[in-house]
């Protein structure tokens, strides 16, 4: 989640009552007519004011200008404000402001304040770099690719200063239209390469400061002065107007040389390719950097791995140089790509049918209950698509459960309560609608929740609860979900999000998604001092979850197999720097989870609260076939459901309870023990307790059940088709589900050698 939602959440909460009677009459009243019609579908070309009003990128500049924004990015702000907020490029941090662009090492800190801690590594300029004859008046976003951004700061026409910086390079690089270039350094512990001294290198200038050591970089031919013990100017040669700065492991002296080898090698471009081989289950993606060689003719660079890259890495690149950062260990490679490979583990969209009498009949007694109630499902605390979409997939959910039970009638119901959501919002002619806003680029709803259209936050959130209901109604409709009916409008609020196509004027690509750090951000403008971040790891997995559903069902593999590289992606970053599985990121002064996760920290809280079940349970929801990975490491999901009730002991100690139901979100956190403990799992249920806005008894009784019959997820086992999971239960006894959402029948290999035929449009489930 975003930071707009501590900033509006306790005025939602005053409102909500009012609002949502209010929103409902209004949802039923037509608006303006819409001017853009796709398929039955149709959606605006105009934002009113009153509606919200989206940021204006208004610093970009060069090839930037002519292409959709890309928001939800760690380096979003250069575009919105005329300094930039902090860019935590890891392992550097840097911030163009008015004094000049900043860059330096980032150092680990830790603070504790009550309940809630955090770890973090701030921005602290330790060199600024600024043009000496003339004072840039803004900084503009200039160009970007996959991982790399250059930074534009220009003064009148003609006297540019631009860096180029990128996600695990300890370079940046800089090109200036004319004139000398000032370094001033925050302090001057040591020099160690002294270009001014008879016998130096006089193309390399190499500081300590504050204990890290920098190193600068200059074209043949410059030369340097001193200006003060904390002030270098760089004399560049006609026609040289370039030069790189690094933060340096150590200040030896094969380090420097090591790096000035690769100093000229200029990054032009960042591209990440992927593909996913559905006979192996596995998912290969290749980075790759593209160089020009400014000065010689190296054109190799180097490139950090993050841990979550190293867990995967195809080949064993040698390893000489490494850095402490915020994502752990960033251990350098010479080179200019790198590949990994995954196993996707795959997810089913609904399970099978009880075969425990006593279970079957309890669930059978909610279903009545829940389908009474389901239209209150989509009243939440408000009526925008953040609450709509939770009701959305809180029903998709519930109609799962009707149809694995038998209960066709109340799948039905159901299923008609879905499409009616849906379409009353995709026709285009009510109060909530879309809007598709060419200037931006990017397809919001209306009303905005949470900042959606003032900060565009979320919209991977919001959108992924849209994209797995439509996928399951498409599951069970397919002409309903083809672009002659309302295909067209899903496949809008996919491209929001989703779009895979680089240079686009409608879409960014890959909205929210960071390809380097393999996992999302929430905020649009990350307007924040520790860069961009994301709370609810587990609703950017709803997302991609529903991208593969939606392209298995629509037969579009190329949106199928995006998905499946994202979901994969997005569970090991999660795994890495949420739960830290492996242990490689956090401190031991820290803990074990990060709820919160900044470009230049970590954070055990939440937007909105420090009570301890929201803060695992914000990183679980929403609860589907999907969120079986959560049980990635069972000895994990025991430990943090140990540790709860003393976390939350602690946090009414320090009397902090503000009203909140003792047992909130009992049923999300049950539901995860059951991913190590199924029996656990069932015990912490309280049939009668609190309710997650987003789920229903009907759903958690079936999953907890499933799970107790099932056992837990078996990851060792995977399938040659995308549809599929694999159970173990205490016996040794497996589970293998296989759905085919297909027109014709396929066969199904496990990887143990199971193998089975699979109807067209059917879920089968064998037990051996």
């Amino acid at each position: 989640m975003s930071k707009h939602r501590l900033v509006t959440l306790l005025h939602d909460l005053r409102l909500a009552a009012g609002r949502a009677a209010l929103l409902a009459f209004a949802g039923s009243a037509l608006a303006g007519a819409p001017d853009t019609t796709l398929g039955l579908g149709a959606y605006h070309s105009r934002l009113d004011s009153s509606e919200g009003v989206l940021p204006v990128a208004r610093f970009v500049a060069g090839e930037a200008a002519g292409r959709a924004a890309p928001t939800n990015q760690w380096h979003s702000s250069v575009m919105f404000q005329r300094w930039s907020q902090p860019l935590h490029a890891h392992p550097m941090s840097y911030r163009a402001s008015a004094r000049g662009f900043e860059l330096g090492l980032p150092v680990k800190r830790f603070s504790k304040v009550g309940g809630s801690h955090e770890l973090s590594y701030p921005h602290v300029p330790a060199i600024v770099v600024t043009p000496a004859a003339f004072m840039p008046g803004d900084a503009r976003l200039s160009s970007f690719s996959d991982w790399l951004v250059q930074v534009s700061m220009a003064a009148r026409e003609g006297e540019t200063l631009s860096a180029t910086v990128l996600h695990g390079s300890p370079f940046s690089y800089y090109e200036i239209s004319s004139g000398d270039v000032r370094f001033v350094l925050a302090a001057c512990d040591a020099v160690f390469s002294d270009p001014t001294r008879p016998g130096g290198n006089p193309q390399v200038a190499a500081v300590t400061i504050a204990g890290q050591s920098y190193a600068i970089f200059a074209p043949a031919g410059a030369s340097w002065e001193w200006r003060k013990p904390t002030e270098l100017l760089l004399h560049l040669p006609d026609g040289s107007g370039y030069f790189s700065v690094a933060g340096l492991p150590d200040a030896h002296e094969q380090t420097l040389r090591d790096f000035h080898a690769v100093a000229y090698a200029f990054p032009t471009e960042t591209h990440v390719d992927w593909s996913y081989d559905e006979a192996s289950s596995r998912v290969r993606s290749v980075y790759s950097v593209r160089t020009v060689a400014r000065e010689g003719r190296n054109l190799s660079t180097v490139m950090g791995l993050y841990p979550h890259h190293w867990s995967s890495v195809v080949v064993d690149h040698p390893v000489q140089y490494g850095y402490d950062t915020v994502r752990g260990r960033i251990r350098l490679i010479t080179g200019n790509s790198f590949a990994l490979e995954r196993t996707y583990s795959g997810f089913v969209p609904g399970w099978s049918g009880l075969t425990g009498v006593e279970a079957k009949n309890a669930v059978a007694k909610l279903l009545v209950s829940d389908l009474a109630t389901a239209p209150r499902l989509f009243d939440g605390m408000g009526r925008g698509t953040y609450w709509v979409g939770k009701g959305l997939g809180a029903v998709a959910q519930l109609m799962s459960v009707a149809e694995a039970e038998g209960r066709p009638e109340v799948r039905d119901k159901l299923l008609g309560l879905l499409k009616q959501q849906l379409e009353s919002w995709f026709d285009g002619r009510h109060s909530t609608h879309f809007v598709q806003d060419p200037r931006l680029g990017t397809f919001v709803g209306v009303p905005q929740e949470y900042g959606s259209i003032d900060a565009m936050n979320d919209h991977h959130f919001h959108h992924g609860y849209w994209i797995m209901a439509a996928a399951h109604v498409a599951l069970r409709d397919p002409e309903w979900a083809s672009r002659q009916q309302w295909g067209g409008m899903v496949g809008r609020v996919i491209a929001d999000i989703a779009t895979d196509e680089r240079g686009r004027a409608d879409f960014p690509f890959l909205r929210n998604f960071d390809v380097y750090e393999g996992h999302s951000w929430a905020s649009g403008d990350a307007n924040f001092d520790d860069g961009n971040n994301q709370e609810s790891s587990s609703e950017a997995v709803n997302a991609w979850a529903g991208l593969v559903l939606w392209g298995e069902a629509t037969n579009d593999r190329r949106l199928r197999d995006l998905g499946i590289f994202l979901y994969t992606s997005e569970i090991a970053a999660i795994n890495q720097y949420w739960f830290d599985v492996d242990g490689q990121v956090f401190a031991p002064d820290y803990g074990t989870q990060a709820s919160m996760v900044f470009g230049g920290k970590y954070g055990w809280n939440t937007w909105w609260t420090q009570e301890p079940r929201q803060i695992l349970g914000i990183n679980l929801l929403p609860i589907t076939s999907a969120s079986t990975y959560l049980g990635t490491s069972p000895e994990y999901v025991q430990g943090r459901i140990d540790a709860l009730p003393g976390e939350v002991r602690a946090y009414k100690a320090r009397g902090m309870s503000d009203g909140t139901p003792a047992d909130i979100w009992q049923d999300v956190i049950a539901a995860y023990a059951a991913l190590g403990d199924p029996d656990a799992g069932l015990a912490l249920w309280n049939r009668w307790g609190s309710v997650e806005a987003g789920e229903t008894r009907s759903h958690t009784l079936y999953w907890l059940s499933i799970l107790k019959e099932y056992g837990p997820p078996d990851f060792s086992v995977t399938a040659d088709t995308p549809l599929y999971a694999v159970f173990r239960d205490r016996s040794g006894t497996r589970t293998y589900l296989a759905y085919n959402a297909r027109s014709n029948a396929i066969r199904v290999t496990f990887s143990t050698g199971r193998s089975f035929d699979v109807p067209a449009r059917s879920l089968v489930t064998i037990r051996s």
